[in-house]
């Protein structure tokens, strides 16, 4: 007899639907809050949960479903609505989706890296929005990537992905990482910094890790002022994690440049300084937007398929790395 699982939103991939109710007879409701869960959850042995902006599975569902043995995100993050370490600890498997994402977060983060170095967004705005008709020799001399010095920060499934990447044109790769030893970074031919240093001695910073109060304003004006001049910050993580006024400051200060894709408030004021200036380059919180994510759903089924074969999913969480995951 098979289990029973329940969805809380619509498989969208009807492959992946499939190959999830081999194992388990699926029942779909939309809900909502979590009264509601409350209500339905009891005799299920597995929930996929959606995004949502309140904490939907809690530790009163989690109390309530005697049988369950599996949460499952179909979005990227689990602690924004999941209670996910109170349910780690009490043996329930917590997986999520995070494997969809890594490719197309590093390829934004290539796009981010590459533009800025190469100015071509502000190329683009002269010649789209009322600037220079023809602004071929408006700016200094661009640059290219290759050869160049990249720090990540945080290393992670997506800083992962980006160090993958970024080997394509350079082999000066550092990371930042509290969970990397020295020995291991060595052993995958990367350096190992500490947050300042990272930014003084590289050409291009990128910020990859997970949003928590402990990287709450973890950079700050002491990291801008040690980058090198024309030096690149980018983020595609958090805006939390900088104080961004300081950034703003140091942009407005010093010969560094900025490719951002969020910020500390969402959406950006129409009337931040980061809009007007031509060293900075933003976009709207748009790295995971590409299609691609949406094997989200397969990467899902994957795991699923997976747990009820009695292994340990490629995406199950642990206490340790719960706690350092953003909340999505």
């Amino acid at each position: 007899m098979k289990k029973k699982l329940l969805s809380l939103c619509e498989i969208a991939d009807r492959e992946a639907a499939s190959r999830i109710e081999k194992f388990y007879d699926v029942t779909t409701l939309a809900l909502k809050d979590e009264e509601s869960l409350l209500a339905a959850i009891p005799p299920y042995d597995a929930v996929i949960v959606p995004y949502t902006v309140n904490k939907l599975v809690t530790e009163r569902v989690i109390d309530a479903a005697p049988n369950l043995k599996l949460i499952a995100s179909s979005y990227g993050g689990t602690r924004q609505n999941i209670a996910d370490i109170y349910a780690i600890e009490k043996g329930i498997a917590v997986i999520h989706t995070g494997a969809s994402r890594e490719r197309p977060m590093a390829e934004y983060t290539l796009a981010l890296t590459l533009c800025s170095l190469m100015r071509i967004n502000n190329y683009h705005a002269d010649m789209t929005l009322g600037g220079e008709a023809w602004p071929r020799t408006k700016y200094p001399r661009s640059r290219i990537l290759h050869g160049r010095s990249v720090a990540v920060i945080g290393y992670g499934r997506i800083g992962k992905a980006i160090i993958d990447l970024f080997r394509c044109f350079t082999d000066k790769l550092s990371v930042v990482s509290k969970h990397l030893t020295a020995e291991k970074a060595a052993a995958e031919k990367l350096r190992k910094m500490e947050l300042t240093e990272a930014f003084a001695e590289n050409e291009i910073i990128i910020l990859a890790g997970g949003s928590t109060p402990d990287t709450y304003h973890m950079v700050g004006e002491k990291q801008f002022a040690a980058m090198q001049e024309q030096a690149l910050f980018v983020n595609i993580a958090r805006g939390v994690m900088v104080d961004q006024q300081a950034m703003i400051r140091m942009v407005q200060s010093r010969n560094i440049f900025l490719a951002l894709d969020v910020f500390e408030n969402e959406p950006l004021e129409a009337d931040s300084p980061l809009r007007k200036n031509e060293r900075v380059l933003i976009t709207p919180h748009r790295a995971n937007n590409p299609i691609e994510f949406e094997e989200r759903w397969k990467c899902l089924a994957a795991d699923i398929e997976c747990f009820a074969a009695g292994g340990t999913p490629d995406s199950q969480l642990t206490v340790e790395r719960a706690k350092v995951m953003s909340e999505s």
